[in-house]
This record gives C-alpha cells, sequence and structure tokens, in this order.
C-alpha cells in the first residue's frame, strides 16, 4: 500500500465524511427552521434519498466499471459542491423554497452513490488487495468520526452561523475531497473496453452477484440490516421523543454515542478478523447488532432508563454493525475481479437502498397496526433474519479474506 497516497487519500475522505453528517443532520433542521417544513415534508425528504440511490446505484456500477475511477470521484465532489453552493446562494437572498431543498438533497443523493461505488471499486487498486482490511477499517474510522463529529458540528454551525453557511460548510468539504484526489498519481489500469447496452449490464451485475455463493448472502443480510435502518430512521425520533419523554439534546448525544461506537468498531475489525477469523467476526458482527438493536423497543418508558438503553444500543450496536460491514466490504472486494467491481458494488447498494425505501415509506404504516414499539421491534427482527443466510454459507469457515474468483464471474 502506498502510504502517501492512501494518507492523502483518508484525510480528504475524513474531511467529506464530516461534512456529508453535517447535510445529512442539518438539512431537515434547516427545512423545518428556514422553510416550515412539517413531519409530512420531511418523511418524503428521507424516503426520497432512498429512492433516488436506488435507482443511481446500478447505473453508478456500470459507468464505474467503464471509466477510470478517480475522475468519477472528483467529478462526484465538484458536482456535490456546485449543487449546494448553489443552495446557500438561494438561501443568502431568501429565495429558498422547499421544492429546491428537495432536488438539491436528491442530487447529492445521487452523487453520494456514485462516490461510494466508484471508491469501494478504486480501493483495491489504490492499496493493493493484501492491505484492504487495514484500509477498510481505517475507512471504517473515518466514517466514524464523520458520524460522531459531525452532528455536533452541525450543531455548532446553525446555532452560530445559521443555515446557509452550513450548507456552504458542506460544499468546502467536498471542495477539499477533491482536491486530495488531484494530488493523487497513481495509474489506473484501462477501463472495462466493453459497450455493452445498460440495461444488459445492469442485469449482469445483479446476475453474478446473485450466483456467487459468498455475495449472495452477504448482500441479502446487508438488504436486510438496510431494511431494518429505512424503519429506524422514519420512526426513532419520534419514538424517543414521545414514548420516552427524550430531549432533542439527548438524541443528539445518542446519535454522538452511535459514532463512538462505530470509530471503536473501525478501531477493533482488523483485529476480531485476525482473532476469530474474517467469516466468524463478520457473522457476531451482524448478531451482536439485531440483539443490541432490540434494546430500543424494549426501553422502559423513562427518560433515564430509556436513554441508557438506547445508549447501550447505539454504542454497542454501532460497533457491531461496523464489524459486519467491515467484513461484507472486505470479502466483497476480495473476491470480485477489478473490472466487475463497479457493478457488482451497485447491485449490492440497488438491493439495500430497496429494502431501506420499503422500510423508511412503511415505517409509519407499520406503527399502526403493530404500535411504533412493535414496529421497531419488527425491524430488529428483520436484521437478525439475515443471520440465516450467512450461517448456511461458506462465510463461516473463511479465516481470512479469499482470493480473487475470475472464474465465478462471466469473461
Amino acid at each position: 500500500m502506498s502510504g502517501r497516497n492512501f494518507r492523502v487519500f483518508l484525510a480528504g475522505r475524513t474531511i467529506s465524511e464530516l461534512g456529508s453528517r453535517v447535510t445529512r443532520e442539518g438539512l431537515p433542521i434547516i427545512a423545518v427552521l428556514m422553510l416550515h417544513a412539517t413531519a409530512q415534508d420531511l418523511s418524503w425528504l428521507a424516503g426520497l434519498s432512498y429512492v433516488v440511490a436506488l435507482i443511481a446505484a446500478p447505473l453508478a456500477g456500470v459507468l464505474v466499471d467503464r471509466r477510470r475511477r478517480r475522475p468519477v470521484l472528483i467529478a462526484s465532489d465538484l458536482a456535490r459542491a456546485a449543487v449546494l453552493a448553489a443552495l446557500t446562494l438561494l438561501a443568502l437572498v431568501g429565495l429558498i423554497r422547499f421544492w429546491q431543498l428537495l432536488v438539491a438533497f436528491s442530487l447529492v443523493a445521487a452523487l453520494n452513490t456514485l462516490f461510494d461505488v466508484a471508491d469501494q471499486a478504486w480501493l483495491p487498486g489504490l492499496v493493493g488487495r493484501p492491505q484492504l482490511e487495514k484500509a477498510n477499517a481505517s475507512l471504517s474510522v473515518a466514517s466514524a468520526i464523520g458520524e460522531t463529529g459531525g452532528p455536533l458540528l452541525m450543531g455548532v454551525l446553525i446555532q452560530f452561523l445559521g443555515g446557509p453557511l452550513t450548507i456552504l460548510s458542506d460544499a468546502v468539504s467536498y471542495l477539499a475531497s477533491a482536491l486530495t484526489l488531484l494530488q493523487l498519481r497513481r495509474p489506473e489500469p484501462e477501463p472495462d473496453s466493453t459497450r455493452q447496452q445498460v440495461p444488459l449490464a445492469v442485469r449482469d451485475g445483479l446476475v453474478a452477484l446473485w450466483r456467487h455463493p459468498l455475495l449472495r448472502p452477504l448482500a441479502v443480510a446487508a438488504a436486510l440490516v438496510s431494511l431494518c435502518g429505512g424503519i429506524f430512521d422514519a420512526l426513532y425520533a419520534f419514538y424517543a421523543l414521545r414514548d420516552l419523554h427524550l430531549t432533542a439534546f439527548a438524541i443528539g448525544m445518542l446519535i454522538t454515542g452511535g459514532g463512538v461506537g462505530a470509530l471503536l468498531g473501525g478501531i477493533a475489525a482488523p483485529y476480531a478478523a485476525q482473532r476469530l477469523g474474517l467469516g466468524r467476526a463478520t457473522i457476531l458482527g451482524l448478531l451482536g447488532f439485531g440483539v443490541l438493536t432490540l434494546l430500543v423497543p424494549l426501553a422502559p418508558a423513562s427518560p433515564l432508563l430509556g436513554f441508557l438503553y438506547l445508549l447501550a444500543a447505539q454504542l454497542l450496536g454501532d460497533l457491531a454493525e461496523t464489524l459486519f460491514g467491515f467484513g461484507e466490504a472486505v470479502l466483497r472486494q476480495s473476491v470480485t475481479p477489478g473490472h466487475w467491481l463497479g457493478r457488482v458494488s451497485g447491485s449490492q447498494r440497488l438491493l439495500g437502498n430497496i429494502l431501506g425505501a420499503v422500510g423508511a415509506f412503511t415505517g409509519g404504516l407499520l406503527a399502526g397496526p403493530f404500535a411504533v414499539r412493535g414496529a421497531l421491534l419488527l425491524a430488529a427482527l428483520f436484521a437478525l433474519l439475515g443471520l440465516v443466510w450467512l450461517v448456511r454459507s461458506p462465510l463461516g469457515g473463511l479465516t481470512a479474506a479469499p482470493r480473487e474468483e475470475p472464474g465465478s464471474f462471466p469473461a
């Protein structure tokens, strides 16, 4: 692994992760404070991001396999910066409307998907496949720093600078990420020279993912985690405020606790993989996440005890989820040939976004017949259902990441 190249790349990713969290957590708040958005408006904001991402994921996979990855990453950063800068300008001159916020949020969600798919496909070439575990662990730490510091930074920026300049700060973070990528000079191999029709290329990515005995169960388990996450996105804040009587500040502390857990998970992931074996660590990560998520619907209707239950779920549950996500990413990048990584990663994200959107849009509906606690309990059980796929797969017997398997993919 080129130490300097990866350090520069990691610095840019950390800055970008902080900025992304500012937008993700801050735009709904800005919508309420500046545009008087309703709860229904915010549900559209959350649900539409899933829909846009699920449409963008397979298309991004095809594009990434047909282009060199670094220019795609840079273009994604610059486009996100431009969208948010335009939104800032509208806000500063008093012309911003909710539909504009919705459009901007959707465009950023699509560009986030393109960046993430390109990033996953580019990483093995940047660091070398033997270094994937170390590199993914470092990226997990960068993501956790964003999850921990982003919401806190968002609150400070909105409080002291106001909504428009908070949006602008994220645009600046994407520019910083683009500048770090421009400094990298590692040559990339020629991209896939075939020009297969896009629908056929998307289909091939899904088929390759589904036919692989290791990638299929990992993708299904990850998609069920996304289904759980979609339901939680729709109901978590409502449940914490109305059922457990927590304050907005307490909810912010819980989100920060989740970031700390993810940070610890990123640090612990390579050691757990070495100690337990990569396959077992991945399975135990999903088991721990599912079990700890059950603490949320089981929390007592008491502000103090309820907060402690949710804090344990955030802190330890996010740690366990990071172990699972680390293993899934390393295994997918290890067995997939380089010219298939875009389509396979895009297909995996497509499945996750489909179920995430289903969860986000139906979370409120589930709360009707099951009540909010029942809906959240059902969400946790969906996550645990992924274990059925993992324990019946070859995953448990893997002590380390397998080698690339070109024979498992069409030529």
